[in-house]
């Protein structure tokens, strides 16, 4: 360690655990010895003692991943069913939109309202939560009940995501912090992959009301397994700290600003040209409002917020910004391709939801091996600013394959062409996650892990949203280009409205409509490639801090 580096003093935590403070920016190494660590000593048993504790704590957390992530497509795959029930069809969309508002609403408090309450508490809240809205949406005799219940799940959804990933970071050093991480996306994606077909199945057989109420108590004994096995250290400021001046280090007004402006983006860029078209007063409206919101909120934070939700001054961290945009278009890429796949195989080889969502499990794949890499990497060599170069030149070489050679007849073998896009949006996450960490004091991860997940929810967002506008807008334009005379508005706007109808059509006239459909998915193609080029740009700017 170089000489000039500065150090805080050492706070005895519990169960043995050490914490330090480095002051920032003082020297470009930061020690894994002075992060929050399991009980330190030399001996083989005592290392192999943390090593076991280590793993209960991630077991632990791996439960309540997999059930949220589940919760995801379990919905999706009935949400015809529910929404058919209310005679609310064109309505279906907002059971996934109610939830993605409540998450992103409320998951910016959850890193500062850990660092005063504690991680323990906040998790547990977090999947009582969960576990009421699926409650509230078991019973709703309204749609609008139903969807009410999703938003809550999608608050305690919000805090699954976000207090795992902060206690990852408190527990292990920063150089292992990638490994383990791996295996809670392994879990997400095994729930996410799980979900869709069990969904479908328990809405075809018993019901979709069940897809709720099974829910509850698998949350129930999640959170029991927290309460009995979670050990992790309080943090010192909620240690320190009485109830009242507790509740003064909450920013109510920061939070309520952010919330509002991200439910109202989020709400535009889900709902715009379904429920409301992009070029209308509503839109306006709300796009104006979420835009003041947000300018409102950053100059809350900047010069009024004494404990601000978020402290702007973490972007000027090394590296802070620039992971969290590089996570944002990894993830953006991924999900626009993601969204594009099963489109592509209904239209083209007329196959069913089930058959076409099946292309997706090999990107699902790449996502775990990238993971696995990049984790092992990290941990042997210390090393990350490489991966998030070499992570979006991996992932644009799917892009470029499905530009060129998916053309409507595509086979087994071309069909795993969409591997390496997922094999790099799971290197991107892994490495640009310790990027933004690894030069952060302890006190700030908890926050900064808060902004990160926040912006990888409205990835996910605006990666469905960007694709589905791209390919409308290019599929309409070729439309009109190519189809002409008697009968063509007919058929441009069944064209546009319903994919079964493309794949229903035959001779010349199904042939001109599914290659400007092919025009269509090309263009979304080609935005993803440009996300995960600008993502390796980015890299480079990346400042190494050896862990």
């Amino acid at each position: 360690m170089a000489a000039n580096c500065n150090y805080g003093t050492e706070d005895a935590l519990p169960d043995g655990l050490i914490k330090s403070t480095p002051v920032a920016n003082e020297c470009d190494t930061i020690r894994d010895e002075e992060r929050p660590l399991l009980p330190q000593s030399n001996s083989a048993e005592s290392n192999g003692k943390a090593l076991t504790g280590v793993a209960t704590i991630i077991a632990v957390l791996l439960l309540g991943e997999f059930i949220s992530n589940a919760d995801t497509t379990l919905v999706m795959a009935a949400a015809g069913h529910i929404s058919s029930e209310f005679n609310r069809l064109r309505d279906a969309s907002w059971l996934s939109t109610g939830y993605t508002l409540g998450l992103c609403a409320v998951q910016p408090m959850y890193g500062k309202l850990s660092d005063i309450y504690g991680r323990k508490p906040l998790l547990l809240i977090s999947y009582f939560l969960f576990a009421v809205g699926c409650i509230i949406s078991c019973i709703g005799s309204q749609m609008w009940v139903v969807v009410l219940g999703r938003a809550i799940s999608g608050m305690g959804g919000g805090g699954c995501m976000t207090i795992s990933s902060v206690i990852i970071t408190d527990i292990v050093p920063r150089r292992e912090v990638a490994t383990w991480r791996a295996y809670v996306n392994i879990s997400m994606t095994l729930g996410r992959s799980v979900g869709g077909p069990l969904g479908g199945w328990l809405s075809d057989t018993i019901g979709w009301r069940w897809l709720f109420l099974l829910q509850a108590p698998l949350f129930a004994l999640a959170a029991f397994l927290v309460v009995l096995k979670l050990q992790v250290a309080q943090p010192k400021i909620a240690a320190q700290a009485g109830s009242v001046s507790q509740l003064r280090q909450i920013d109510f007004l920061g939070t309520a600003l952010l919330g509002a402006s991200i439910v109202a983006i989020i709400g535009l860029m889900d709902q715009g040209g379904k429920s409301f078209p992009w070029r209308s007063w509503v839109s306006a409206v709300i796009g104006g409002g979420g835009l003041l919101l947000l300018v409102a909120f950053v100059l809350v934070e900047a010069y009024l917020a004494k404990e601000p939700v978020f402290n702007l001054r973490i972007l000027r961290r090394p590296n802070v910004a620039v992971s969290y945009l590089i996570g944002t278009l990894q993830i953006t890429a991924q999900l626009g391709m993601q969204f594009s796949i099963p489109l592509y195989f209904q239209v083209t080889q007329r196959a069913s939801v089930t058959v076409a969502g099946g292309h997706l499990v090999p990107a699902v794949i790449g996502n775990t091996l990238g993971g696995l890499l990049a984790g092992g990497f990290i941990r042997r060599t210390g090393h990350y600013k490489i991966l998030l170069i070499l992570a979006g030149l991996v992932a644009s070489t799917s892009y470029v394959l499905l530009y060129l050679c998916w053309n409507g007849n595509t086979g087994f073998w071309e069909s795993l062409y969409v591997i390496p896009g997922g094999m790099g949006t799971g290197i991107s996450s892994a490495a640009a996650f310790i990027a933004m960490s690894a030069s952060l004091p302890p006190e700030e991860v908890a926050m900064a892990t808060s902004g990160y997940m926040l912006l990888v929810s409205f990835a996910m967002t605006a990666g469905v949203t960007t694709s589905n506008s791209v390919l409308g807008l290019e599929f309409y334009r070729q439309l009109r280009r190519n189809l002409r005379g008697p009968g063509s508005e007919t058929v441009i706007k069944r064209a546009m409205a319903d994919t079964n109808y493309i794949s229903q059509l035959t001779g010349r006239l199904g042939d001109i409509v599914v290659q400007c459909y092919l025009s269509g998915l090309n263009s979304t193609y080609l935005v993803s490639l440009a996300c995960s080029l600008v993502a390796a740009f980015l890299g480079s700017f990346i400042r190494h801090h050896q862990l």
